[in-house]
């Protein structure tokens, strides 16, 4: 790898002071320091895919912005042979829980297939905002792998997925009914005798209300009751379905939110609870600003959240009304660089912007690289999700990580990675000079040249030339031998871990 110029490694560095600045506005200050200018299209497309390619740039331009989201909002009409090629390779993953499991004590290459097939997806997905959606829901409904593999592919196949931009009931109730999340918050074990209390906590706390959404010690007692007999029917391992048992069912009269259920009922005791939650209005709130906070700002407008919350109940909980009500927005087009990527945000850009010339084989080395960052998909264990803040990524370690990995990469070129080939000049087109080389790889990696100011671009033309002319000729072998690390300096720096 060529050394970095003295010139340019301050710039690289400028990133590393934001943690400096403990959080809030001085963070963010720095991200806008160093961010450069942004048209409306180019920040709907930096926050709606996870790394817009040219291709996407000229859909934006033929369709305008309004057609564009809603092109990406209706992602069962948008074809994605690609993804639909790669996941025929692996019937695996379309079946059954049981069946995973079972194809995974045979082989463990699955547990390094099921992530890998979360990222692969988010990489090169034509349903770019569909699988960012997918994404939040996957946190906000947390349910770690480790739990067991087959149920949790399950339930990312018939829970998030299958209802991402549906109505936000149909998702929690899904949610309440999934095995994974029966077994994970022990739902499956909690009956009238013992009402367990972890998801009733849980799904006011983290799904619907909030912590601050106005319930009680005592309604998270009587959701409990509510939901005894919400269990799985008997089976060997992970063939369980969900089975409501009468049996074990507390049939007493409860007060949940205000809301008497009456004594003697069964199952309906859990569905009013849950159409209780999933309308109540500090849910329409706690769920469009985590909304607004994932597409847009970590701090959103409140006038944002009141008018995406307004949506929410006005649409009965329109997943998909209310992000298109966020992303039209006036406060979310006057918000740009107001996001820190997260890992796999952060590595999943990179491969798009390298995917024109990159291809894998068999070895999910990406996986393992996610290791260092901290966010391997399916990986977090405590039933909050991966966090979202940017305080929770910006430390010394992971961005030293990321500055290794920005660095390191393009130089699968070079035969560095295993079962990883990278063609760079499928990504930066030739150019006559170190300047239009700068500005090509600008374009390939940040989107548009115009995220570099004149010094940023000087800087790293010095680089590219060793302190020469960056008008001159550039020679093949020059070319060659700088660009992995100009690629590199790119990806490692300020413009691209902000959207």
């Amino acid at each position: 790898m060529q050394p970095i110029s003295r010139r340019v490694f301050p710039w690289l560095s400028g990133l590393a002071a934001a943690p400096a600045a403990s959080t809030g506005c001085a963070t963010l200050i720095q991200a806008k320091q160093w961010a450069g200018a942004a048209t409306p299209a180019q920040l709907v497309l930096i926050r709606l895919t996870w790394g817009a390619l040219p291709a996407d740039h000229a859909r934006i331009a033929e369709m305008g912005i309004p057609g564009y989201i809603d092109w990406q909002l209706a992602p069962e009409n948008i074809p994605d042979p690609v993804v639909e090629r790669w996941l025929s390779k692996f019937p695996a993953l379309a079946q059954g829980a049981q069946a995973i499991d079972d194809a995974a004590g045979q082989d463990d290459y699955l547990y390094t297939l099921a992530p890998w097939q979360r990222i692969y997806r988010a990489a090169y997905s034509e349903r770019q905002l569909f699988e960012r959606v997918v994404e939040f829901w996957t946190d906000h409904f947390n349910v770690p792998m480790s739990d067991g593999m087959g149920l949790k592919l399950v339930d990312d196949r018939e829970v998030v997925r299958a209802h991402a931009l549906g109505a936000f009931r149909d998702l929690l109730l899904a949610s309440a009914r999934s095995p994974a999340m029966l077994l994970y918050l022990n739902n499956a074990e909690s009956v009238a005798e013992h009402p367990n209390e972890n998801y009733a906590r849980e799904v006011m706390e983290l799904h619907t209300l909030g912590v601050d959404g106005g319930y009680s010690e005592d309604d998270v007692k009587a959701v409990a009751r509510a939901l005894t007999g919400w269990t799985l029917r008997d089976g060997p391992g992970s063939t369980q379905q969900f089975y409501f048992d009468p049996g074990v069912h507390d049939t007493g009269e409860k007060v949940v939110l205000g809301h008497v259920l009456p004594a003697g009922r069964g199952i309906e005791d859990g569905l009013q609870v849950l159409d209780i939650l999933a309308t109540h209005p500090s849910t329409a709130r706690f769920i469009s600003r985590k909304l607004a906070q994932k597409v847009g700002s970590e701090q959103p407008a409140a006038s944002l959240v009141d008018s995406a919350a307004a949506v929410f109940t006005a649409t009965n909980g329109d997943v998909r009304q209310v992000l298109r009500h966020i992303l039209l927005s006036e406060e979310f087009m006057a918000a740009p660089w107001q996001k820190f990527r997260r890992p796999i945000d952060f590595m999943v850009a990179m491969l798009r912007a390298l995917r024109p010339g990159l291809a894998f084989g068999d070895r999910h080395w990406i996986v393992w690289a996610l290791e260092d960052l901290g966010q391997v998909p399916y990986a977090w264990h405590p039933p909050n999700g991966y966090p979202e803040p940017a305080g929770a990524w910006m430390n010394t370690n992971g961005l030293r990580n990321r500055w290794n990995l920005a660095l390191t990469f393009p130089f699968a070129s070079e035969g560095w990675f295993e079962d990883i080939a990278l063609d760079l000049n499928l990504v930066v087109p030739q150019t006559p000079n170190a300047e239009g080389l700068v500005n090509a790889a600008a374009v390939a990696i940040l989107g548009s040249a115009d995220r570099l100011d004149a010094n940023d671009r000087a800087m790293l033309a010095h680089f590219v030339t060793d302190g020469g002319n960056p008008t001159l000729p550039l020679a093949p072998e020059v070319r060659a031998d700088k660009l992995p690390t100009l690629i590199g300096l790119l990806i490692a720096s300020p413009q691209f871990q902000w959207m």
